[in-house]
């Protein structure tokens, strides 16, 4: 393994999580999401409560900001500085319908990883 390589990855346990068969969505690939994992602030992204909170709003939404709001009682300006520092920090766009997938899914991988350790 190269040293850059997350800690996610290597456990072979976790590298199974990465199979193509497990995986979902039409574009999705495992380079996607080793490239974003090497991120030292995804961390960060994936354990803020708020930030989850908005993006769960956002996709129980239909992605759609306005709803999202209602449905979550966030202000519009703050759901959208929420997903605004998602796209800043680890280079998704929410608002694309693979990247939400993308950014659902590894949110749900991390917490595969962190309930084993």
């Amino acid at each position: 393994m190269k040293k850059e390589e997350s800690a996610v990855f290597l456990n072979q346990v976790n590298k199974n999580l990465f199979k193509s068969e497990q995986v979902v969505g039409k574009k999705l690939k495992v380079s996607d999401y080793k490239k974003i994992f090497k991120n030292k602030d995804l961390i960060k992204i994936l354990e803020n409560d708020a930030i989850n909170e908005t993006v769960d709003a956002f996709v129980h939404g239909g992605l759609n900001i306005s709803q999202a709001s209602a449905n979550s009682y966030v202000h519009r300006n703050t759901l959208i500085y929420r997903i605004g520092k998602v796209n800043k920090t680890i280079g998704l766009d929410l608002k694309n319908f693979e990247d939400c997938l993308i950014y659902v899914n590894m949110r749900e991988i991390y917490k595969m990883v962190v309930k084993k350790q």
